[in-house]
């Protein structure tokens, strides 16, 4: 039986031993912290689990939701409350536009009712329908598409708030292609960028009342115990992996305890991989140092419930223009059925984008105060928390710039010419979400499976 160590063990690693040890082969997930998940934590806030990661998987992209139902948890999942999340620009609250995709309104007249934009901004965008032909010449940069087609205004005010909360990038330094892939599918098919994203949904013939969001009551904690019961015997935690070594046509993994393995998968942090990389192979570990990284926090706040007003809606963003710390608040007793009607109400406050890490400088006590400060300016919360957890994430966002793809071949040309038997797998490379990881973790197993198959091949030949 062939050994394959799997280095990591977050969402991606988990789901890498998971096809292996389907597939027969003796597989060991080592996992340098005392827990196994990644970015997946779900945390207890006076009484309630809540999560301090990821709080909900997008359905339309199926390994996520896959994954519960062979765990035995989709009867579980729940849906957000039907109610819509608003933006803080311009010194106010506003309210997004119903109509819209990823921030890129889709109803022009409906803009006119928000006073979102200003009345330059929205006959900015209404050009649109008339510009010539939206499609770029290769990759560009999510910002440079929307400033085009439809002006400063929706990016300041709309795109660049909503994406940059999904991967607390700078929209106008990541790439289009890779960082937002369904824009990019959906921006292509007519002129009008508009008109284009109209007939894209069209053609997704999906169901207006069927969930885009779905997550686990208890947390997607849950999810991550449920895998742990599953490969158990496969987990080695409080195992630091600091090198690897090749040794007569195997690898030797090597850390508080040496292993060999016929195949090595590392699904840690790019830049975690470079390290352990490094000493073997200089130039791979060079090029996923390329890789770069925002590092954001989450503070997660319960009030006594009849000292809060309720908030119409599921949280809000933050505008980049406004200066202020936090870049989004999700008011979570409004997000989530299960969370409604309770003793506490539970907010979740995020910190942090590319090129902003002032929470970082911050103790405890100073973000607390400095939220708790913002929170009065925006939403007039004056009350004084029950409970507070702060989770700081440091270097968790892997930023897609236009050179990403670029990085992400050479890489994984590297790998197979110097490094055989070493894969790379995770959120670094090929998509940022849950089902994205998952996605990623079982390529990685599948490439190191084809590989140990035709290294058998080979020697049976050899030895023929």
């Amino acid at each position: 039986m062939k050994k394959v160590v799997v280095v990591g063990g977050g969402i991606s690693g988990l789901s890498a031993g998971s096809l292996l040890r389907e597939k027969g082969y003796d597989v060991t997930i080592f996992e340098a912290s005392n827990r196994l998940g990644g970015k997946i934590l779900t945390t207890e806030l006076s009484g309630i689990a809540i999560d301090a990661g990821p709080d909900a998987f997008l359905v339309r992209e199926p390994e996520m939701k896959e994954l519960c139902v062979s765990l035995g948890l989709a009867d579980d999942l729940v849906a957000p409350q039907p109610r819509t999340a608003k933006i803080w620009v311009d010194g106010a609250m506003h309210s997004l536009p119903k109509n819209q995709f990823l921030g890129i309104p889709l109803d022009f007249d409906e803009l006119d009712d928000l006073g979102l934009l200003t009345a330059r901004g929205i006959d900015r965008a209404r050009r649109d329908l008339i510009l010539d032909n939206n499609s770029p010449i290769g990759d560009e940069t999510v910002g440079s598409l929307i400033r085009r087609r439809l002006g400063d205004e929706v990016m300041d005010k709309l795109v660049g708030p909503l994406l940059g909360g999904i991967n607390a990038g700078d929209p106008d330094k990541i790439s289009l292609n890779t960082a937002v892939p369904h824009l990019a599918k959906a921006a292509g098919g007519q002129a009008s960028l508009v008109l284009s994203i109209q007939s894209y949904l069209r053609s997704l013939d999906r169901n207006p009342h069927d969930p885009v969001f779905l997550t686990c009551p208890d947390g997607l904690g849950r999810v991550v115990e449920a895998l742990k019961e599953r490969l158990e015997d496969n987990i080695v935690l409080n195992q630091q992996v600091q090198s690897l070594v090749p040794e007569n046509g195997k690898w030797i993994v090597r850390g508080q305890d040496d292993v060999q393995a016929d195949a090595v998968i590392l699904s840690t942090p790019a830049y975690a991989s470079a390290s352990i990389l490094n000493g073997h192979n200089p130039d791979v570990s060079k090029w996923l140092s390329k890789i770069d990284y925002a590092s954001i926090a989450f503070t997660l706040l319960s009030f006594p419930t009849g000292s809060v007003q309720p908030f119409d809606g599921s949280g809000f963003l933050v505008a980049k223009s406004e200066g202020l710390l936090m870049t989004a608040c999700t008011w979570s007793s409004s997000k989530w059925g299960h969370l409604e009607n309770k003793e506490h109400t539970y907010l979740r406050v995020s910190t942090g984008r590319a090129g902003d890490d002032r929470a970082f400088s911050l103790s405890d006590d100073e973000l607390v105060a400095t939220l708790l400060k913002e929170l009065a300016f925006t939403v007039g919360l004056t009350a004084e928390p029950s409970d507070c957890r702060i989770v700081r994430w440091p270097r968790s966002f892997p930023q897609y710039d236009l050179d990403h793809s670029h990085k992400v071949k050479h890489i994984q040309r590297l790998l197979q010419e110097e490094v055989p038997g070493v894969f790379v797998a995770g959120a670094a490379f090929n998509g940022l979400g849950l089902s994205a990881c998952i996605r990623d973790g079982k390529s990685g197993a599948q490439a190191a499976i084809n590989y140990l198959e035709n290294n058998d091949t080979d020697d049976t030949n050899s030895g023929g």
